[in-house]
């Protein structure tokens, strides 16, 4: 999360064309008796992080976008602008109007009005993101095979697995972002592709299915489908669930050791149909439960000969898209390692931030512990390992 002392400022695009819609302004639509933008407005204005908001219009809008905002009420609201020709073009304007109003932001969240099913948590994964490279996109995983094709004929078929649909909202300290801006002048289709032509890296962070922009008259259909949905959570506790998993293999000749997705140099290793990794095993087995999709054997049975020797990280990877097409996301991971030897206290850090990058989490919200059992036992007696996890999800 950002410091204390840092601002953050939220550019909220409300001035596109709406052309696909048939005439209709997508960005002033009712969707359940509330304009589409005012929807992520009020996540902006509640969040605890965002400190300052541009909404841009466009010309054809924005008197009605004014009637709409005086009507919903926002104190954070600082300027209210008119975009430009272009995406990147509204989003420069935002941003210096940002700046007009006072200090620039140390941070910027940049988010489509459009996407009506922003929530705080996406915000604040957005900004943790960001911290390591100054710059992170909401991301989520293709369900479908992609195919590259020139005519219409396929060329490729690139691997699914290294693909994410992009979503917003995207964050950047302000200097990235700023500098992208005066550096990058075309055409691109968002904010990330501009620091990634200047050079910058962008991390990503998980998005949600539910995060759909509107964009053509059948989606406000499935948009009020989600907001029905999400409307008969009556309390922020009953969206969320628990899931425990355990799993436990013997140590066996060779190495090296794999726990937790990381290599540890160690003269045994797990013996197992994949790679053994009992703690990413325990961990899948947990998001599995919590989400009622049963366990790891009725999902990746032994049986399978394609996931011989797989790694297990991919396994998690897999779960994680169940998890997700399910309507559920992780929210925070907490296992325990259970081994005589050998000595894995050093190694936690690595194991952390491998678990985070995988699932998407935050390093903050993975919480891995290291115990033994006292040489009682076939693990003491370092004949084997045993991993234990439970897993918080929240509803999408």
């Amino acid at each position: 999360m950002i410091g204390d002392s840092e601002s953050v400022g939220a550019v909220l695009l409300a001035a596109g064309s709406s052309s696909r819609m048939g005439g209709v302004d997508k960005q002033l639509l009712r969707l359940r008796g509330i304009p589409v933008f005012v929807h992520s407005l009020r996540v902006l204005q509640s969040s605890q992080q965002v400190d300052s908001i541009c909404i841009v219009f466009s010309e054809d809008n924005v008197d009605a976008g004014k009637e709409a905002l005086a009507a919903a009420g926002s104190d954070k609201v600082t300027a209210v602008v008119v975009g430009g020709a272009r995406r990147q073009d509204s989003v420069k304007i935002g941003i210096d109007a940002l700046c007009d109003a006072g200090a620039c932001p140390d941070w910027l969240v940049i988010h489509d009005a459009a996407r009506p099913f922003l929530d705080e948590a996406m915000v604040e994964r957005g900004l943790t993101a960001a911290r390591g490279t100054g710059a992170s996109v909401t991301a989520i995983p293709l369900k479908d095979t992609v195919k590259q094709v020139e005519g219409n004929v396929v060329v490729s078929t690139p691997e699914r697995d290294a693909l994410r649909i992009i979503q917003t909202p995207q964050v950047f300290r302000a200097a990235t972002l700023i500098a992208a801006h005066e550096a990058v002048s075309t055409d691109v289709t968002d904010d990330a592709s501009m620091v990634e032509q200047n050079g910058g890296a962008v991390t990503v962070f998980n998005g949600s299915y539910d995060n759909i922009k509107i964009t053509t008259s059948d989606d406000i259909a499935i948009a009020e489908a989600i907001f029905d949905r999400r409307g008969r959570q009556p309390t922020d506790q009953a969206a969320r669930r628990w899931g425990t998993g355990f799993d436990g293999h013997r140590l066996v000749d060779g190495g090296p050791l794999r726990l937790g997705g990381v290599d540890i140099e160690f003269d045994r290793l797990l013996e197992g149909h994949s790679d053994g990794d009992v703690l990413l095993h325990a961990i899948t087995s947990a998001l599995l439960g919590a989400a009622g999709l049963g366990d790891m054997g009725s999902n990746f049975p032994s049986s399978d000969q394609s996931l011989a020797n797989i790694d297990s990280a991919e396994l998690l990877k897999r779960a994680l898209t169940m998890v997700q097409e399910a309507g559920w996301e992780p929210e925070h991971l907490d296992a325990t390692i259970i081994a005589q030897q050998p000595r894995l206290s050093g190694h936690v850090a690595a194991i952390t931030d491998r678990i985070a990058a995988v699932t998407g989490l935050a390093p903050a919200s993975v919480n891995i512990k290291v115990t033994s059992t006292d040489h009682v036992g076939a693990i003491g007696e370092g004949r084997g390992i045993a991993a234990q996890a439970v897993a918080t999800i929240r509803s999408s």
